[in-house]
């Protein structure tokens, strides 16, 4: 019953390719008509490699944190510093400023320029509070001047680590941006000192607040960036050194990165695989037609995103070329048998039909294993990975409808000749002389051969305990990466690039005015202080009340004993009261405009995200401990979306696997049609898997946004070699019932085609150590090595398992 079940379905695919032989140019036309109505969307492909595009929209993470944004404002700031001889020399000083200018005239989308030019100078006398800029214009030319400058901004808390570093080589410009897109022009008011007070949008109509809550855009951001880098180029000298970082800079580069990588990619890949399908095929149309099918997969692929919406992200860039090096396997092992039956008979329609009723079916069950695998990320929490999972799959099945469907009119249309004496040498040649002595040595050696592997899956497993998870975007640029350089130059020399913003609400309206709410920030602010990883450490605390202090110290006769939080609720009201009519607007970026909420940033190296995680646990307990259920705790920003990213990646990951291996193994069950042999088949599969797990350790590889994926997918093609594998050997079971000749004559039938699209996957992953990046790099190599590894074991591991399972069954 199983058997007629097969060749019914066998039958089936050769009347199919009958109908497609008899309509080839109506088949031929509609496919492309299908594949460039697709194509008309690319234009409409967008990029995102922001640090909240690893989350969805509406992940609490991301809904808080564009709670934040809203009422605060942007986080991420673009830091300019520069290194010099002394900071406090005028002529640095002068062509500092003269920066300064050129910025704040020339750059787009900028909400506000700040360094020492107009660093917070608060101060005062018998009969007012005085806020101003550090420096007046024309001070930075009177060395005197600055002189006094010097030991007022050396001796203020508030500049330190931020506009100057502890000894005076260093200072920054920081470059706040606009919070909104300029698209809309109905926020332009918003971008002002509004922007710290948005209470009145939340009883603003739904619609109307989605209009006005459109955030600055990817676009707005890199434009305003390009601009910045034009300029700093042109101040760049010996004692002038820049250094440009902050996350903008961060992500833009990894935009541009990823661009610029795709495109070789896509280049190198191709290049490959025209290289291998020649020494395989030695026909023009066996390059051509195979390249086609998975180009014309590809640009459906890329245009059903541009068509749903989803952008090219730091991890579907990984599409084009997985798509292009997973899609050729079924066009090779379809067109291997049709030319091997051309040759022989020369007859092109009867060899269409045979190659279709040969290798249909397990085309058909390679593609949905694979595509069920690569599927398996869909449920991921985060966005990118999900959407990989969504159009790899995709992906997948395009090709699939085209190898089954486009391939074999394609061959019915190109003229063609059978080269007759093909057969002959092919099966005398190294490769096949190769495969052979891997048959004889899985039929001679069966129990050593499975014992390896599962001697190996034992190992794999006591090695993962060993394993190091790691998310950290910038370690994604190799070590001599400017951007790479910057940042960690900055960290170095001003403690500290990227925030951990915290948001405490009272729920009441001057909330904030009570002192002991006031003195319990102050409380957590040394105990934050205090903590201290391998990598990392806290840089800067900037809080309400390094405002409030300073306030209190200027209405003190400048006296330094008075730089402490004042105890009366009034006297805190009148002094922020006088601080705000000072026309100082910096209270804005800090305090909420019922002085209900107030903001508490912390600045922090640029590190392994996964350090921070329990960083972010203690900050949690403490700040619960110390503000109870009065006050509302919200920890946002760059650095906790990081640190959410990896941990939510590593639970997803485990489902991932979970599902595609559940799935994989089921699917073997139905194909083998016999419960046992399809869980055994598994056992090739997943000796490459562990394999892979080793190697990582071995060479301290981390486990990154990248390397988790690799068994999720490397099951998904590893697979298909296994199903190839049992679906020519049951045949030849049937037909000879001896399990050695039969495994023989499915390495000479499907072994061939199992090696080149092995070598063909391996290299289109050994491509990625072409990259830019190290996730890439260590990803490409990873898989691809684990491709080799699943060759091997397919070619030995199955047949053994074959000979002393259908031996012992007999």
């Amino acid at each position: 019953m199983k058997k007629d079940w097969r060749v019914g379905v066998e039958k089936q695919f050769e009347l199919l390719s009958n109908l497609i032989f008899e309509h080839k140019y109506i088949v031929f036309i509609s496919m492309l008509f299908m594949v460039f109505a697709l194509a008309s969307n690319i234009p409409k492909i967008t990029f995102d490699t922001s640090t909240e595009g690893f989350l969805y929209k509406d992940d609490p993470v991301i809904v808080e944190y564009d709670a934040f944004r809203n009422q605060f404002g942007r986080d991420e700031k673009i830091i300019i510093a520069v290194k010099t001889k002394d900071v406090f020399d005028s002529e640095f000083l002068q062509k500092l400023f003269k920066l300064h200018e050129e910025i704040e005239a020339k750059v787009p989308y900028i909400k506000e320029v700040n360094s020492l030019k107009n660093a917070r100078k608060t101060t005062g006398n018998a009969d007012a509070l005085i806020v101003d800029d550090l420096f007046q214009d024309g001070d930075e030319k009177n060395q005197n001047l600055i002189e006094n400058i010097k030991t007022y901004a050396s001796a203020n808390p508030i500049y330190k680590d931020l506009y100057i570093n502890s000894d005076a080589t260093f200072t920054t410009i920081m470059i706040t941006t606009n919070t909104y897109t300029s698209i809309n022009e109905s926020q332009s008011s918003v971008d002002n000192f509004s922007e710290g007070f948005e209470d009145d949008f939340a009883d603003a109509d739904e619609e109307s607040s989605k209009e006005v809550l459109d955030f600055i855009s990817v676009g707005e951001t890199n434009e305003m960036i390009l601009k910045i880098e034009e300029i700093i180029e042109t101040y760049k000298d010996d004692n002038f050194k820049i250094y440009d970082a902050g996350s903008p800079i961060v992500t833009k580069n990894l935009q541009s990165t990823l661009m610029a990588d795709m495109s070789k990619f896509i280049l190198y890949i191709i290049l490959t695989i025209s290289i291998l399908l020649f020494l395989m095929f030695k026909r023009i149309g066996g390059i051509v037609l195979p390249l086609l099918v998975v180009i014309f997969t590809l640009i459906a692929t890329i245009g059903s995103m541009a068509l749903a919406g989803s952008p090219i992200t730091s991890m579907t860039q990984i599409l084009p070329s997985l798509l292009l090096a997973v899609g050729v396997g079924a066009s090779v092992h379809l067109l291997s048998v049709f030319y091997q039956h051309f040759n022989k008979t020369g007859d092109k329609k009867a060899s269409i039909a045979y190659a279709l009723g040969h290798s249909g079916l397990a085309i058909v069950m390679t593609s949905v294993t694979t595509a069920a695998s690569l599927s398996s990320f869909i449920y991921s929490d985060i966005a990118p990975v999900s959407a990989l999972g969504l159009f790899s799959a995709l992906g997948v099945i395009f090709a699939l409808f085209l190898t089954i469907i486009l391939l074999p009119a394609m061959l019915a249309i190109v003229p063609m000749k059978p080269h007759e004496h093909e057969e002959e040498e092919e099966h005398n040649g190294i490769l096949d002389k190769t495969i052979d002595a891997l048959g004889n040595f899985s039929i001679n050696h069966p129990k050593m051969v499975v014992s390896s592997a599962v001697l190996l899956i034992t190992v794999s497993i006591l090695f993962t305990t060993q394993m190091q998870f790691s998310h950290n975007p910038l370690h994604w640029f190799k070590k001599d990466n400017t951007v790479r350089i910057n940042t960690e130059t900055i960290d170095k020399e001003l403690r500290g690039s990227i925030s951990i913003e915290v948001v405490l609400d009272t729920g009441k309206e001057n909330g904030v005015y009570n002192p002991e709410f006031l003195n319990a920030i102050e409380e957590v602010t040394k105990t934050i202080y205090t903590y201290k990883g391998e990598n990392y450490f806290i840089g800067k605390i900037v809080s309400i009340n390094d405002v409030l202090k300073e306030i209190h110290k200027a209405l003190n006769e400048n006296r330094d004993d008075f730089y402490v939080i004042p105890q009366d609720p009034d006297l805190i009201a009148q002094e922020f009261l006088l601080f705000e009519n000072s026309g100082s607007d910096d209270l804005e970026d800090i305090v909420d405009s019922q002085f209900s909420k107030t903001r508490l940033s912390i600045k922090a190296p640029w590190v392994d995200s996964i350090e921070y995680v329990q960083l972010l646990d203690d900050i949690e307990v403490l700040l619960a401990d110390k503000f109870g259920k009065d006050v509302k705790v919200s920890i946002t920003g760059t650095l906790p979306i990081l640190s959410t990213t990896i941990v939510k990646s590593i639970k997803s990951s485990i489902d991932s696997y979970t599902i595609a291996f559940a799935v994989i193994a089921l699917l073997m069950v139905l194909l083998i049609g016999n419960f046992k042999l399809g869980l055994l088949s598994m056992l090739p599969n997943l000796t490459p898997i562990m394999f892979g797990v080793a190697f990582m350790v071995v060479f301290d590889l981390p486990l990154d946004m990248f390397t988790i994926l690799i068994g999720a997918i490397a099951i998904g093609m590893v697979v298909d070699d296994t199903i190839h594998y049992m679906h020519n050997f049951k045949r030849y079971y049937t037909q000879t019932n001896d399990v050695d000749e039969s495994i023989r004559l499915t390495l000479h039938s499907t072994g061939r085609a199992i090696f080149i699209t092995s070598i063909v996957l391996s290299s289109g992953f050994f491509v990625f150590m072409f990259a830019s990046m190290t996730n890439l790099f260590n990803f490409g190599l990873i898989t691809g090595v684990t491709v080799l590894m699943a060759m091997l074991t397919n070619l030995t591991v199955t047949g053994s398992m074959m000979k002393l399972t259908i031996k012992k069954d007999k």
